[in-house]
């Protein structure tokens, strides 16, 4: 049958009302860019890829081409500041406010956990698509999402 462990050590308390602060000392790549997560993909977007065809049932769908953007995006700049992804990944992704939320609930929720989608795993999974032809390499991943001002994607190094 094995062996089975429960160990009800020290338990690891995070505290999700600190604000996130940005580790100065840590090399990291800044991509501006919103982040997007990966859609769901069907047959049909393989063969549908102008997203101004005049038959409307040719057209490719919108957040496929709001995906490909994202992804053309983020290669141009990390072609510019010269990224390779690791085998180790941890990312910060920034998530824009809505701008129906007031100023004095921007302010309250600058820096806090965003909980609400899209998945980390899914966010995760566009980075590895746009800087990996197979990511089979990547033996660890970090993920966070934090609320802030201006979107944008962080990937330490």
């Amino acid at each position: 049958m094995g062996t089975h462990l429960f160990h009800d050590g020290q338990k690891q308390i995070i505290n999700e009302t600190e604000r996130y602060v940005l580790d100065q000392k840590r090399a990291y790549y800044l991509f501006d860019v919103v982040p997007f997560a990966a859609p769901r993909m069907t047959q049909s977007d393989r063969w549908r890829v102008n997203p101004n065809h005049e038959n409307i049932n040719k057209r490719q769908r919108k957040p496929v081409t709001t995906y490909y953007a994202y992804k053309d995006l983020l290669k141009l700049q990390g072609n510019l500041m010269r990224f390779e992804i690791q085998s180790v990944l941890d990312v910060l992704f920034l998530i824009p406010m809505p701008d129906s939320w007031s100023e004095k609930k921007k302010e309250a929720m600058n820096g806090l956990p965003c909980k609400v989608k899209p998945d980390t795993d899914n966010l995760t999974k566009a980075i590895k698509d746009t800087f990996c032809i197979n990511d089979s390499h990547i033996w660890k991943e970090t993920a966070e999402k934090r609320w802030a001002y201006k979107g944008s994607v962080i990937i330490f190094a």
